[in-house]
């Protein structure tokens, strides 16, 4: 049986529009698509969408279809996260840095053959940065190999 889904994405319901915003974009998301008050595209309430190699990623200050009250909601668990898959974790390590954002987990080596980090947007939405193992990019960016080796 084959399936009808031909896409995916995420919608972040976010506190502070502007905040969020910058967050995304210091962070190197390609917007693509706005709309709010002050847009061409008009709403009563700020969003943004961005898309990279066929996934979006839209937040919003508001919906049509939700309560206002959940928009001032934080994030209380980390229990679904976005995977974001990159050429290389020091480039976004030097986008934290320059954005000061506090990166949540250091890199680490993972024995599935990844290197990771993670870091929070301002709702507290986990975004995990991954991209493949190499030695060199180990040591350029002094990660944790002790998650490196299979437990098994």
């Amino acid at each position: 049986m084959s399936t009808n889904i031909t896409g995916l994405g995420v919608h972040i319901k976010v506190k502070d529009f502007s905040k969020s915003l910058a967050f995304y974009k210091a962070l190197g998301f390609s917007q693509v698509f706005a709309y709010g008050p002050r847009q061409k595209i008009h709403e009563d309430y700020n969003g943004a969408v961005f898309e990279h190699g066929g996934a979006k990623l839209e937040i919003a200050a508001g919906h049509r279809a939700v309560k206002p009250s959940v928009f001032n909601l934080p994030v209380p668990s980390s229990k679904i996260s976005l995977m974001i898959h990159v050429k290389s974790l020091n480039q976004i390590i030097r986008l934290c840095q320059k954005a000061d954002i506090r990166i949540s987990v250091a890199p680490r080596h993972y024995y599935w053959g990844t290197l990771e980090l993670v870091v929070k947007d301002p709702d507290g939405a986990v975004l995990v940065f991954i991209t493949p193992y190499s030695k060199s990019e180990t040591l350029l960016i002094n990660a944790d190999e002790s998650f490196g080796q299979n437990p098994n």
